[in-house]
């Protein structure tokens, strides 16, 4: 190998990483419906260049959000476990957590809501997540601290509710989400009646075998 091509593979390196910085910015502002010559404007790079290195958007978001899903998987892990000696605070601040993910990254908003495409270790962050998030759930429920009749399908609601509004406040009233928040989260925690059943599809997506936030 020549050391004249030494420079090339680092420029490559450098063009691949500016994709990725350049991705991660115009994902978190606009969501994942753009287009990968959006993301080859954004970068300064010919739209060739992307595709080159990715062979879709989809391709491109797991990339960028991998640590992302990471993290959130870690947090989440975190809060059930945090769960065992104070449910509530467990469960609050959880969702409080990833409300906020959902209103300061509008791709983590869309992923985190329709998670099966990615990588192998994207898709197993995300069953993590899934699963440490029924363990907080059933935790908190178990303690009394949420409302007995509370369903892990209900984060599902809340969060598809949450990306509505972030939608179309996040330029606006960027902090919206805030009070979306202090309305569920009192919800929750006191009972004033009862409520309808969750979709009977979405118990059956919890059900063995399931795939994660489907």
């Amino acid at each position: 190998m020549t050391d004249a091509a030494k420079p090339l593979r680092a420029d490559a390196e450098r063009n691949r990483q500016a994709i990725i910085c350049a991705a991660g910015s115009v994902f978190a502002d606009e969501g994942t419906a753009v287009t990968l010559e959006r993301i080859a404007a954004a970068a300064g790079v010919g739209v060739g260049t992307i595709y080159r290195r990715f062979a879709s958007v989809e391709e491109l978001v797991a990339v960028v959000l991998e640590e992302k899903m990471r993290r959130y998987a870690d947090r989440t892990e975190e809060a059930a476990e945090q769960a065992i000696d104070h449910p509530w605070e467990a469960f609050r601040d959880w969702v409080l957590f990833i409300l906020e993910q959902q209103a300061t990254d509008l791709a983590f908003s869309d992923v985190v809501l329709s998670a099966d495409d990615g990588s192998e270790l994207f898709q197993a962050e995300v069953r993590r997540a899934f699963r440490a998030s029924l363990r907080l759930v059933g935790r908190a429920r178990d303690a009394g601290a949420i409302r007995s009749d509370f369903d892990h399908s209900d984060l599902l609601v809340l969060q598809h509710a949450n990306a509505g509004l972030v939608r179309g406040t996040h330029r606006s009233a960027p902090g919206a989400w805030r009070r979306f928040a202090d309305y569920m989260l009192q919800s929750f925690r006191v009972a004033q009646g009862p409520l309808a059943d969750p979709p009977a599809v979405w118990a059956r997506a919890q059900g063995p075998g399931a795939r994660a936030l489907d």
